[in-house]
This record gives C-alpha cells, structure tokens and sequence, in this order.
C-alpha cells in the first residue's frame, strides 16, 4: 500500500467514528433535523470560503505546471460546491443577508485556522494531507450511505448531497491525490513523514468535530 492510501488506516478510529456519527447516519436514513442540516450548510459554506484559500497557498508552493493546474481547478470546484449549498439554503428560504451575517462557530475557526496555518507554514505534502481528508470522508461516507440505505434513497431530502459526493466525477476530481502525495514524501525522512500524517489525522479528527459541532448546533463550548 502506498504511503497516501494508506493514510486512511493511520486514522482509522477517527474516520469510522465519523462515518458512524449520528449526523452522517441520519443524512443516510432521511431522519437529520432540517434545523441541523442548515446550521451545517451555513458553516460549511463560511469554512469552504477558507478551504479554497488553502489550494491558493498550496498553487504558490507548487513549482510544477501541472501540479499548480490540478490545484487550481479544485479551488474552482469548491466554489460549484459552494453552489450547491445556496441551492440547499434557498429551499430553507435563507436570504443572501443571513448568509452574509452568519459566523463561524468556534470548532469551524479552529479547523480553518489549522489548515491556514498549514498552508502559509508547512511545505507541499502538508498543506495537501491537511486539505485532503475533506474530499476523501465526504466521498467515502456518501458512497457507503448510498449503498447501506439505498431502499431509502427514495424521498429521501438529502439525497442530492449524498449522490453529489457519492458520484464518480467528485471522486475523480480529487483522485490524483494519492500519486501527488506520494511523489512528494519521496525521499523524506521518517520525521518529516510523520508530520505529514500528523496533517493528515489532524483533519480527519477535525472533520469528526464539525459533525458534531453541527449535530449539536454548537457555536462554541458554551453556545
């Protein structure tokens, strides 16, 4: 197993954990409070704002054209994912202003300001393990809600966004990760791999945290 796959098992508490937290089950089953999903669509749409600047760090770093291509193009797709929040939020009936107005809570600063900080002060292989976890949770969360709850699709509200992550086109879009990655930690020390995986962890358990924050429609430790 290359050393980007198998990253994935280095977090593997975290990561079932998240697949098993009762925010992504009930998306799953068609139960989640409509009140949870928008306090979630609303933090999601404040930390993708800061996710793309992560993949503009991570362009100025890049030295190769392709790479620095590939990283661009989906700093584009986080904005057509931005899109399908507002589709979601319009038929809340949430107005542009109460987008425009909402904050992000603490657990979303927090996760944002790591990746930052990754991105402006660790090298390559660490700003694309910080930024990784994200796409890789949400497509293998949604292709296996898809297929533990398919006879339940069927009406099913949140089906859009379990087949928008689910589909093909998404996981291709962050498919040479793996290749990258591993190009990257070619020739790094064990040390220096190591906080790559650091990196990496560090966002699946993020990514545990943002579930639960809006499970739990936490704005901070004390609400």
């Amino acid at each position: 197993m290359s050393f980007s796959r198998g990253l994935k098992e280095k977090a593997g508490r975290v990561w079932e954990d998240g697949y098993n937290h009762p925010f992504v089950q009930q998306l799953g089953q068609g139960t989640l409070d409509k009140k949870k999903f928008q306090f979630y669509l609303l933090q999601d749409y404040q930390y993708l704002l800061q996710y793309a600047k992560v993949f503009a760090l991570a362009a100025i770093k890049a030295e190769d054209e392709d790479l620095m291509i590939k990283l661009t193009a989906v700093q584009h797709g986080v904005f057509s994912e931005i899109n399908l929040h507002k589709q979601y939020m319009e038929r809340f009936g949430i107005r542009r202003e109460d987008i425009l107005a909402a904050r992000p809570s603490l657990f979303n600063r927090t996760y944002t300001a790591n990746m930052l900080a990754v991105g402006q002060t660790g090298d390559l292989a660490e700003i694309l393990a910080t930024v990784f976890p994200c796409a890789w949770t949400y497509n293998d969360y949604s292709r296996r809600l898809k297929a533990q709850y398919a006879d339940r699709l069927e009406g099913n509200f949140y089906r859009t966004w379990i087949e928008t992550y689910a589909n093909a086109e998404f996981e291709q879009s962050f498919a040479w990760f793996y290749d990258a990655l591993d190009e990257l930690v070619a020739g790094k020390t064990a040390a220096q791999r190591a906080r790559v995986e650091e990196a990496f962890t560090s966002s699946v358990e993020f990514e545990y945290l943002f579930w639960d924050m809006a499970y739990k429609g936490e704005m901070s430790y004390r609400l």
